[in-house]
């Protein structure tokens, strides 16, 4: 095997750009990488506070039972407003009644001082 200049020369060339590749792949992507890293820890550090306010915001909110403990209470408060509303109007009637009742005395009263 002989061994020739300009194979050498090219081979040298060859070898000289594949390193120059390698070399500038690995710099620049280190830069890139470290500049990525950094950017998604601080995502994630925004990440991370935002899903602590919303756990904190969905710990504070009413649980199920809490709901259904208030549809209990508004309906025995809806009984109790059917109930007062039973009784405003029976007092509405005897109202009416005893209306009636002191109109007749004033018209007795008063037709009686005529006679």
């Amino acid at each position: 095997m002989n061994f020739d200049v300009d194979t050498g020369i090219k081979l040298a060339s060859f070898g000289l750009s594949v390193a120059a590749i390698v070399y500038s792949w690995f710099s620049s992507r280190k830069k890139d990488v470290d500049e990525r890293f950094k950017e998604g820890s601080k995502r994630m550090d925004r990440h991370e506070t935002r899903i602590a306010a919303l756990e904190q915001s969905v710990q504070s909110m009413p649980g199920k039972d809490d709901v259904h403990a208030m549809q209990l209470e508004m309906v025995k408060q809806t009984g109790s407003l059917n109930e007062m509303r039973a009784v405003m109007e029976g007092n509405a009637k005897i109202m009416g009644r005893l209306e009636a009742i002191v109109s007749r005395h004033e018209d007795h009263l008063l037709d009686g001082a005529k006679k």
